[in-house]
């Protein structure tokens, strides 16, 4: 079975899962190299969200009941079939 992880390689080549893993990091791979960004979630994520939880915007959201949500995803389902 194939497993995608997320991991760093550092400048000797050793590879440092980001997360621990509940297997044995070993065997062959295929690697995609990544664009080399400084982007890291910051001590700021948690804030924002909860800036987003107290928002107008996420207190006006659409809001459906569960069958009507079940039905869009069984018409879009079937919708796929027809193309």
């Amino acid at each position: 079975m194939l497993k995608t992880i997320e991991v760093e390689i550092d400048d000797s080549g050793r590879v440092h899962p980001v997360e621990p893993l509940a297997f044995i990091l070993r065997g062959r791979a295929y690697l995609t190299m990544l664009p080399d960004t400084d982007a890291r979630p910051t001590a700021t994520t948690a804030a924002r969200a909860l800036e987003l939880l107290a928002s107008p915007r996420f207190a006006q959201r659409p809001s459906a009941l569960p069958d009507e949500i079940q039905g869009r995803i069984d018409t879009l389902r079937c919708d796929w079939d027809d193309r």
